[in-house]
């Protein structure tokens, strides 16, 4: 009699590495997803900043005070962004920057940064203030639970409101 030696591997055995592979897959694309938009969050931050130091540059030299009633206009700023585009949150505005992911706008107190995907807000928001009003140096808030959990994540823990709809500062 001849004996056949099994070869390979059975259906349940294939089954098994497949759902394990899809759960390890599934983790790693989470995990990447979040480092992604944590990379993103730091473009945002340096978007604002950047902004915000130009417009107090800009009333430094114009020895200019009344800074609720004379905006400087984007143009008026030494900025520029690499993907710089027009401004959709905000289309008419002459106090906007726009780069891929954040439009940045100046406004009467602050330099509001807007995390923006296509033509709508997403997620969360900065502000900067500029260092001549002597006010914090900058806020974080959110649109959504998953802004709110990424500004905490990002060194914003001095948090007031609740839910979603919370504004941080960096102690």
């Amino acid at each position: 009699m001849h004996q056949k030696n099994k070869a390979g591997f059975t259906l349940t055995e294939l089954m098994a590495v497949v759902i394990i592979v899809a759960v390890l897959a599934g983790i790693a694309f989470g995990s990447y997803k979040k480092a992604v938009e944590r990379s993103r969050f730091a473009e945002g931050q340096v978007a604002g900043a950047t902004v915000a130091e130009a417009v107090s540059r800009y009333y430094y030299d114009n020895l200019d005070t009344s800074y609720a009633s004379t905006m400087p206009q984007a143009s008026y700023l030494d900025v520029g962004f690499a993907s710089d585009r027009s401004c959709t949150l905000n289309p008419s505005s002459k106090h906007c920057f726009r780069t891929q992911y954040f439009e940045v706008l100046i406004q009467s107190d602050r330099v509001k940064v807007s995390r923006v995907q296509g033509n709508k807000a997403k997620d969360y928001y900065f502000y900067y203030y500029p260092e001549f009003l002597g006010q914090k140096a900058e806020e974080c808030g959110s649109l959504t639970q998953a802004g709110a959990d990424l500004c905490k994540s990002m060194g914003y823990t001095d948090c007031s409101g609740s839910g979603a709809s919370v504004l941080c500062s960096k102690p």
